[in-house]
């Protein structure tokens, strides 16, 4: 029986890549023929109108650069100046449950809304400077797990340090 050389390695020898950089990502190779974008069934659904520099005039603003500690209480308070809410949401994160520093809040009219942009627009809320503009979400984000729930990946290691 021929002596077999104990490689670490479980691919077989024929299969060994070279190290150079050139040949390092298959991933080139794979994704002829394939789209540049995301294979999500929920990624085709649009969810922005227009842009964020001339967003389309609407009932709903967003509030940018809020402090982890606004309330939905302090906003209220804030913006019913302006005129009659229907409803105030500041964005949370899943896991945490913390504010992510943005809210929306809707007005019953398009001339409320637009008062409480021009007015509250880089103005400072609970110590930092906010931005106020119309949103350009069309519906709520649909939930997401929170953590990447594609391939996994693998370091080289398995992830363990070698001491």
């Amino acid at each position: 029986m021929p002596s077999r050389s104990r490689s670490r390695s479980r691919s077989p020898a024929y299969v060994r890549r070279s190290r150079s950089p050139k040949s390092r990502s298959r991933s080139h190779e794979r994704s002829k023929g394939r789209r540049d974008h995301s294979r999500s069934p929920m990624s085709n659904r649009r969810r922005h109108d227009g842009n964020r520099e001339a967003p389309t005039v609407s009932k709903c603003v967003g509030v940018f650069g809020l402090s982890l500690y606004t309330t939905e209480r302090e906003l209220d308070k804030e913006f019913r100046k302006f005129g009659p809410l229907e409803k105030v949401q500041v964005v949370l994160d899943g896991h945490s449950g913390r504010s992510r520093g943005f809210a929306f809040i809707y007005y019953e009219t398009v001339e409320d809304a637009t008062e409480a942009r021009e007015a509250m627009n880089g103005n400072e809320l609970d110590g930092r400077k906010i931005r106020v503009d119309f949103s350009i979400t069309k519906r709520a984000h649909t939930p997401t797990p929170g953590m990447y729930m594609g391939r996994p990946t693998s370091s080289r290691d398995g992830g363990r340090e070698r001491g």
